[in-house]
This record gives C-alpha cells, structure tokens and sequence, in this order.
C-alpha cells in the first residue's frame, strides 16, 4: 500500500457556505481529520467544516501547549510551539504512512497566517501535497464592511498586530488600504499605532467575519477588554471613500431629504425592497439603538441610537440633519409609525414595512373584517385598521416573492378597547398568548 495523501483546506472565514467545492469534497472523502485547538478543545475549523464531516472518519485534536500564556519550555514560547509541531507532523506522518489521505482543516487560507504551513514544511518533501485556498479573513471583513479594500493603483498592506506600536504605525503612516490582523491581547497597541499614524478615523473593526457573531464598529468605539483574537482592523480603500456626485450635489445644495422607514417584523427577507432602497440611499440613520442594529452596516453612513421614549427629539433631530443637506433615513420596526412626522415635517416620503400581525396571519385563520390591532403601550390606540383581503395578500407571502416562514406558534395581542355592540364592532374578549408566552386578551369581532 502506498503512502497517503496530505491536504492543507482553507474553509474561509467562518461562515460554512463560504467553503470552497473542493474543501467540501475533500473533507467528506478524508480518512483523517486534523485540526489545531487551545487547550479548552474548541476548534473553529472545525466547527465550520462539520456539516461535511462523516461517521467514521478519524479525528485528529492539535491542542497547543500554550496560545497567551507562559511557558518554563527551555526554547522559551517559539522553542514550545516548534516542539508541538514537530510532534503534530510525526502523528499525521504516521497515518500517512498507513495509507490514509488526511485533511488538516483550516480557518481562512492555508498560507495566510496559517498554523498548517508548519506542518507543510515538516512534511511536503515526504509525501505528496496539496494545498486548497480559502477566503481570508481580510476578504471576508470588506465583504461584510461594504467598501472595497483596494482599487486602482493603491497598494494592499497587511500587517500582524504583534508588531511592536512605533513599527506598525510606520507602515500604516506611509500605506494605502491596510488591515491589522490578529487583535485580542494586542488591540490596546494596535489602537495607539493608529492613532500615532494619523489614521485611527477611518479604522474599522470587524470581529468573526461572515458568521452569526460579526461584529463591525468603528475602531474607535471598540473596549479593548471585549477585543478576541478572530478581529482585525481594517482601513478600507481611500478611493471608495469619495462620496459619489449625486450625495455631494444634494449636501452642497442644503436639500436634504427625511425618509421614515419600516424594517418588517423579522430578518432582511421581511423589509420591502423600497424600505432597502431607501435605507441604500440614506446618509444618516436616526432611530431607536437595537432598530438601527437590523440595518446592515455601511461605512458611509452615519448612526444616531437613541432610546424609544424620544420619539419628538429624534424627530426633530432628524429633520435638523435634513436642513443641513444629508439624506436621513428614520428607522423604524414593523411598518413606519407616523404620528411625529406628519406635524413635523415639510415633506414625508414613508417607506412601510409588514407588520408583526400581518405575518400570524399565514399559518392560521384570517381575522374578521374589519379589524383592529392595538398598541400593546398605549391602552385603546388603534395603530392600523385594514380589511381582510387588502391585508392577506401581505400576510402570505414575503415582500420578496419568497415563501412565507415556518408556522409561529404565538399570535400578535391586541389591546383596543372593547366598544358598544353591532355590526363590525370590537366587544367579545378572547385568550392568545404572545411570542413571550404570556397570557394576554385581544377583542373579537362582535359576528365571531
């Protein structure tokens, strides 16, 4: 029998549906699975790589000696880390020598700061080899940014961030678009490099990129006690920073432009695509602070939070970003609520979204006509009213044509109050329960 096969898989960044064909190919045919972890035993690669993981297969844990803290190895940390993959290599080897392909999983790009290139110069002479590429964390972090990284004639630098703060704020005073990889301990120096450079304003941080945990702020803003190691810094290209003509002209001008926005009840697939239009075009974004975290992030733009009971401020702050020429968008969940901007503003162009009640209305029966839905804060205020066949055919299908989702099993309260009897009128109470799964009482139509 001859001698295995040895494969360095990138994954890329971390979200699954990022691995390559190839990767995926690979890691279900392998017969052994390596895979390099602290000493807790949780592997990134790992996880992204288990959806094409099968029974069977062996798995081999590279647990490092040390990752931050210190060690009494007479080599010191890098005579430690040698030690540890010298021995990483002997046990691949030995399973390559049995015959058996193996696959050593790794996040990003096997060659971009990749623990597999020391296993690959242990043993690539001694064995056939292949390496598949993966998207680097630095692809994945302009992705979910927004903004190219690089354009034209400007030149990428990128740069580890346990370079010494006076080495790194040399380079990036002198770079085009740069990005600072492995943050965690370091953040506190690669912030001060930074700023030693003069370029700590247009910092971006972007923590595990592409997955359900991405993180993206100015870098400014970041604690550094919050700071992992899967972060970097990120100064994306100058050029794409150039706000287009049409932004310009409408800021040089003084006419600005004041949108109210609703976002839908639930992810992206529930906001119209005229609330993302909107949300595209805007300069500046004005709402409550976990609304405006629904939006996806776009270095361009400007956030206002605030908190929900400054309805009127916010409306007025708004329209003083709009005086001075800034399209803003007013951002609101469900669909746009109104009552503040109609006495407010001078023009109101509402982009509506679906509302949370709208969307019970798809695994269960409709609701009589007419009917009323309640603001759950304010006791007797009727926030919509709609027959119905207007509104089942919003209830039944998403805005983007998409099926409607699973069958939720809660239903949306109402609190009108009940009113006298006759036809169409809101007067016998009934029992649902809302999405908290406490017990709450909405009114029936009185023909129900």
């Amino acid at each position: 029998m001859g001698a295995g096969r040895l494969y360095g898989v990138g994954l890329g960044p971390g979200d699954p549906e990022l691995v390559t064909v190839k990767a995926a190919r690979l890691v279900e045919r392998a017969d052994v699975i390596a895979y390099h972890s602290a000493r807790h035993g949780r592997s990134i690669a790992r996880s992204v790589a288990e959806p094409y993981l099968r029974a069977g297969q062996i798995e081999e844990a590279l647990v490092y000696p040390v990752t931050t803290e210190t060690t009494e190895h007479p080599g010191g940390y890098r005579g430690a880390l040698d030690e540890f993959y010298a021995e990483c290599a002997a046990r691949l080897a030995a399973h390559l020598d049995a015959g058996r392909d193996v696959v050593v999983l790794c996040e990003g790009d096997p060659f971009f700061y990749g623990s597999y290139m020391h296993i690959h110069k242990r043993l690539s002479h001694r064995y056939t080899t292949e390496v598949v590429p993966g998207v680097t964390s630095v692809s994945g972090a302009a992705a979910v940014l927004g903004r190219p990284l690089v354009e034209r004639d400007e030149v990428l630098t990128v740069l580890p961030g346990t370079l010494p703060p006076d080495e790194l704020a040399r380079h990036l005073e002198g770079a085009d678009p740069a990005a600072v990889l492995k943050l965690g301990r370091t953040f506190g120096a690669v912030r001060e490099a930074l700023d030693s450079a003069g370029r700590l304003d247009e910092a971006w941080y972007v923590e595990r990129a592409t997955t359900d945990r991405q993180r993206v702020v100015p870098l400014s803003e970041v604690d550094p006690e919050s700071v992992p190691y899967f972060a970097l810094a990120v100064l994306p290209s100058r050029v794409a920073a150039v706000p287009p003509p049409s932004v310009a002209a409408t800021r040089q001008d003084g006419h600005g432009e004041v949108a109210v926005v609703g976002l839908g009840p639930a992810g992206r697939e529930w906001t119209t695509p005229e609330a993302q239009a909107v949300l595209a075009e805007a300069d500046d974004l004005v709402g409550y602070g976990p609304y405006l975290d629904r939006v996806p992030p776009n270095p361009r733009q400007r956030r206002h939070p605030s908190d929900n009971t400054e309805e009127a401020a916010r409306a007025a702050y708004a329209l003083d970003l709009a005086a001075a020429g800034s399209r803003v968008a007013v951002v609101s969940s469900g669909t746009r609520v109104c009552s503040r901007w109609r006495a407010r503003c001078w023009r109101w162009p509402p982009s509506p979204g679906t509302r949370t009640c709208r969307c019970v209305w798809c695994p269960g029966s409709p609701p009589p006509r007419p009917w009323r839905a309640g603001s759950v804060r304010r006791w007797g205020t009727t926030t919509a009213c709609c027959p119905f066949r207007t509104g089942s055919s919003r209830g039944t299908s998403s805005p983007s044509g998409s099926p409607p989702p699973p069958a939720p099993t809660w239903s949306s309260p109402s609190t009108t109050r009940p009113r006298a009897p006759g036809p169409g009128r809101w007067r016998r109470p009934a029992t649902c329960f809302s999405n908290t799964g406490r017990r709450t009482r909405r009114w029936s139509s009185g023909g129900t």
